[in-house]
């Protein structure tokens, strides 16, 4: 009767355990005054519709598509960071193994002996000296001081089992707690590796503008050398001074160190994407020296959109998510804990020329836990908990905020910068074609050489613009796409 009471009553009380409730996910975490400024389209400039996948290869060059898997492959932070949440998922285990009982098992053999002095027939019990640091509970010793010796052997098995009825959810949101830390791991992971791939397109997209700078400074290098011989030959035959053949000498001088300098930068570059790909520094990667083809217009979306993709904003929520966990784990923890109980096994005492004793014992139980005081202790806890959650709240408006503006800069910047280069091209063919003009009409007489020189100077001014906006519009593409969360599918590194 005793024992189907006390079923009947832990049934009752896991019918009335609650549910955990469910965090607050995306903008629903934003109050209503930030929620209220995001508008329903990007402010920017772009296409309506989704976002383009596998965006490495839109670029069309299979060079940066295999650099890019190769940092992807061996870059020791991102394998640390992969660890880290390997390491987060076996939290998750660890948590949630509260939730089931705790079974264990016990074996004993032991022999046992004492040999006693003194008065022995008045059934004096002998002293008893401890278990001297080792534990000896599982048998019982004769107490009897009739005999003035005595051995025995005692064994046994026993199994027991304890389990806590999770009834207000505390195990189970710690449980929860550790799933979302470690779903904000891994959104930390994804995120690291899409910057890491950023990182190696844009600069490849600088050492190909380092190689375009290299070939325009060769370019007007190549042109000034030639008004230098031939301002050589005028002066030979009276028609040009040492003034003259000195500002020739100098823009040659000043074009030559031009070259040396986009030659260093170029070294420097290929020297980062050795390191950002982990390989030794030694400047002999090899990269194209011409730009790829621009890319296409990129279809951005709708704003919530970025709340679903981008990695960094995932992990934000997911962070906001497990401290919404642990705040309610806190607050479990003020509550009355319930625990059952249950233990049994058999033994054999047998003492030398006496006789053998065997038992078989078992128990159940179920215990209640009330916190009373604990000097404020867990109401500090509950109130840690709140406090870290509106902190993670905080921080999510501002990482979602601060990933709308990334798209924005990058969707202007994009637009602007198409806009520059068209103009840019229309400066470096009119330049060209002044340069030209103008050696006509100094072959004719028809003006100086300085008016070449400044020309030249202007059409390679108007060059290292349009490189450096190209290589910028490239570069910003890349920051749209990381801005926006696309993924890396296409690189060929499986997603983790």
């Amino acid at each position: 009767m005793t024992t189907r009471t006390l079923l009947g009553t832990v049934a009752c009380l896991a019918l009335a355990s609650c549910a955990i409730k469910d965090p607050p996910v995306g903008g629903d975490i934003m109050p209503d005054s930030a929620r209220a400024k995001i508008p329903r389209q990007w402010a920017g400039p772009h296409r309506s519709g989704d976002v383009v996948p596998n965006w490495i290869r839109s670029f069309g060059d299979s060079a940066l598509t295999a650099l890019v898997a190769d940092a992807v492959e061996r870059n020791p932070d991102l394998k640390a960071a992969a660890a880290r949440v390997e390491a987060s998922r076996y939290a998750v285990k660890v948590a949630a193994s509260s939730l089931y009982p705790r079974i264990a098992m016990k074996g004993l053999g032991e022999r046992s002996g004492r040999e006693i002095g003194g008065n022995k027939g008045f059934g004096i019990d002998p002293p008893d000296l401890g278990g001297l640091g080792v534990d000896l509970s599982s048998g019982s010793s004769d107490t009897s001081s009739l005999d003035s010796s005595s051995q025995r052997w005692v064994m046994g098995v026993g199994i027991g089992a304890s389990w806590e009825l999770d009834l207000w959810g505390r195990v189970r949101s710690g449980k929860a707690a550790a799933k979302a830390e470690s779903a904000s791991l891994e959104a930390d992971y994804e995120y690291a590796r899409q910057s890491l791939a950023a990182a190696v397109a844009r600069a490849y997209f600088s050492v190909v503008e380092a190689s375009q700078q290299e070939a325009n400074a060769e370019e007007t290098l190549g042109l000034y050398e030639e008004y230098l011989k031939l301002t050589d030959q005028r002066k030979q035959q009276g028609h040009a001074s040492d003034f003259e053949l000195a500002q020739i000498k100098s823009r040659t001088a000043g074009a030559r160190d031009t070259l040396f300098a986009a030659q260093q930068a170029r070294a420097q570059s290929i020297r980062a994407i050795e390191v950002v790909t982990s390989h030794y520094p030694a400047g002999k990667l090899g990269v194209r020296r011409s730009f790829p083809k621009q890319p296409g217009a990129v279809p951005a979306g709708l704003p919530s959109q970025i709340l679903e993709r981008r990695p960094d904003v995932v992990a934000a929520e997911r962070r906001f998510a497990a401290s919404f966990h642990r705040t309610n784990e806190a607050r479990a923890a003020r509550l009355p804990r319930f625990s059952l109980s249950a233990t049994g096994g058999m033994g054999t005492a047998q003492l030398d020329t006496v006789g053998v004793i065997e038992a078989v014992n078992w128990s159940l139980a179920a215990g209640v836990i009330q916190p009373i005081f604990f000097g404020g202790e867990l109401k500090a806890r509950q109130d840690i908990r709140s406090a870290e959650q509106r902190a993670a709240a905080a921080s999510y408006v501002g990482v979602a905020l601060r990933a709308f503006e990334d798209v924005e800069d990058a969707l202007a910047n994009d637009t602007y910068l198409r806009k520059r280069e068209g103009a840019l091209g229309e400066m470096v063919s009119a330049s060209a074609d002044s340069v030209k003009l103008g050696r006509l009409q100094l072959d004719q007489g028809q003006t100086d050489m300085f008016t070449i020189l400044r020309l030249a100077g202007e059409n390679l001014a108007a060059k290292i613009q349009q490189t450096q906006i190209r290589a910028s519009r490239l570069r910003e593409r890349v920051n749209l796409h990381l801005a926006l969360g696309g993924d890396f599918k296409g690189t060929g590194v499986p997603a983790k």
